[in-house]
């Protein structure tokens, strides 16, 4: 008894399953317009930036980048000649 009872309960989840997996709803157009609506709703509850704090945010970014860029390269450089002064003492020692 207890195996049938089981089989009629997965027996319902497989219809259920088959339900939502199914062919798409025929009103597929109306969903596509619905979601657009809406998307078109929250764009507007966007707070956007006015032009003086794109324009302000844009100099930071880009002087953030302009020293960050130097301060890599300098520590490339740094690191570059203590690789080869460690390679230099290494010959010096073993060599």
């Amino acid at each position: 008894m207890a195996t049938s009872s089981t089989r009629e309960g997965s027996g319902a989840t497989t219809e259920s399953n088959e339900q939502q997996i199914g062919p798409r709803s025929p009103n597929w157009v109306t969903n596509i317009r619905q979601f657009w609506h809406e998307v078109k709703l929250e764009m507007k509850k966007v707070s956007w930036p006015v032009r003086n704090e794109v324009v302000n945010t844009t100099i930071i970014v880009v002087i953030a980048i302009f020293f960050f860029a130097f301060y890599l390269f300098l520590t490339d450089i740094f690191f570059s000649y203590l690789i080869v002064g460690i390679e230099w003492v290494a010959k010096w020692i073993f060599g």
